[in-house]
């Protein structure tokens, strides 16, 4: 029987404290014009003219009403990062999640001689297994992490759309995960296996313990960083899924990675094959080197609708993860090269949009989880006037001016 754990060896540590900020709610309608009647100068029929009320669109890019609990899934071999809105009357008594070290992606025994600087600390503002809240159940999340990734290495993401009323769960991928680049161990085909199985374990968790109850899960969303976002892609034919969000996401279709015109090769394959018949979202970086912008436009060509697609101006490949921060702020990493019991492909791909001139990371974060937020509460029906008009091209452009190099939304 798998179970909730708390086990430390697979937990983020905690780190130094962080002040939680609370936005404000915004989920109400407002009316820009009320509604007036008016009549012709010359007496005319007596019709009455109504002014169309509107809504006013929310910045989802703060912190949501919800304190945000988080959760480990056991799931075996591997484990589950969970995070979920927290019942606020609880969190008193909650041990205090103020942070993670990156180091947790490795054995303990490689940890205890990991060079410094190839470690960074991450806060967060989490309370540990704390109850959840009692406004649920809410509609879930299976984040799948990208190649050389790890499974809390969006955990900012995710506390951020569980403040927001989101249940998120990331598996971590041990066939291809940070631990399995390095000591050269990656083994490539288990990625949609390890989702159903996320999805079975959920389904476990809601039916009883810490978890039960707290998740809708009729409502479920998939979305994967990278190779994450290939295994998202091909998740999203099960009929559990109802919606897929892509971050600078690999093809949604196999084919030889040795193929000399590897577009040609990803067109003909696109032409063999189906989208999803679902609602679906792509984010992707202007100058990510590891997956070209080419191969993203022809994945969002290949969806069907209704799809949105965002292209975030000089950002990179890892401006996804909760390390482009950190990265950035001491160099990059591949001044590191040679000195570090790791490939330089990795640090090359770690820094991949997290060095100075590319997107400010604390900016590019704002953009990815607003977006995210307004898109899944759309689908999902969640005061949907209001995330539609948050999604508005004409809004995004004043909330985030000059940020998106591209924009483009297909019904």
């Amino acid at each position: 029987m798998h179970h909730i754990t708390d086990d430390a060896e697979t937990r983020p540590a905690i780190r130094r404290p962080r002040t939680a900020v609370v936005a404000a709610l915004g989920f109400s309608m407002v009316l820009l014009a009320a509604c007036s009647s008016s009549s012709d100068d010359g007496g005319g029929d007596g019709t009455t003219t109504t002014t169309v009320p509107a809504v006013e669109p929310v910045d989802f890019s703060g912190p949501g009403p919800y304190e945000v609990g988080t959760t480990t899934i056991d799931m075996g071999d591997r484990v589950a990062y969970v995070f979920y809105p927290a019942d606020a009357a609880a969190t008193a008594e909650a041990e205090v999640v103020d942070g993670y070290s990156s180091a947790v992606a490795f054995p303990e025994a490689v940890r205890a001689v990991m060079p410094e600087q190839f470690v960074q600390d991450i806060p967060l503002d989490a309370y540990r297994d704390v109850a959840p809240s009692p406004d649920g159940p809410f509609p879930v999340i299976i984040h799948s992490h990208g190649f050389g990734g790890y499974a809390a290495y969006a955990s900012q993401h995710f506390e951020h759309m569980a403040s927001w009323g989101f249940v998120t769960a990331s598996p971590e991928h041990v066939e291809r995960d940070l631990a399995a680049s390095a000591l050269g161990t990656v083994e490539r085909g288990a990625d949609v296996e390890v989702l159903r199985a996320t999805y079975a374990e959920l389904e476990e968790a809601d039916a009883g313990g810490l978890l039960a109850g707290s998740m809708d899960l009729d409502q479920l969303a998939v979305e994967g960083h990278s190779a994450g976002g290939s295994a998202v892609m091909s998740f999203a034919a099960d009929p559990e899924v109802k919606t897929v969000i892509g971050q600078a996401p690999g093809p949604g279709v196999d084919v030889d990675p040795e193929a000399p015109d590897r577009e040609a090769a990803l067109t003909a394959a696109y032409a063999d094959a189906t989208p999803p018949d679902k609602p679906s979202m792509i984010l992707a970086g202007e100058v990510d080197a590891t997956i070209p912008l080419t191969s993203v436009d022809l994945l969002f060509d290949w969806l069907a609708p209704p799809k949105r697609y965002a292209v975030l101006a000089a950002a990179g490949h890892n401006a996804f993860t909760d390390l482009c921060a950190p990265i950035r702020a001491q160099g990059g990493l591949t001044q590191f090269a040679g000195t570090l019991p790791v490939p330089d492909q990795l640090l090359e791909l770690g820094e991949d949009g997290c060095t100075e001139g590319d997107l400010e990371p604390e900016l590019g974060y704002r953009i990815i989880d607003h977006l995210t937020v307004a898109q899944l509460r759309d689908v999902f029906g969640i005061d949907a006037e209001v995330a539609a008009a948050s999604l508005e091209q004409a809004w995004l452009e004043e909330l985030f001016p000059g940020a998106l190099a591209r924009y483009e939304y297909v019904p």
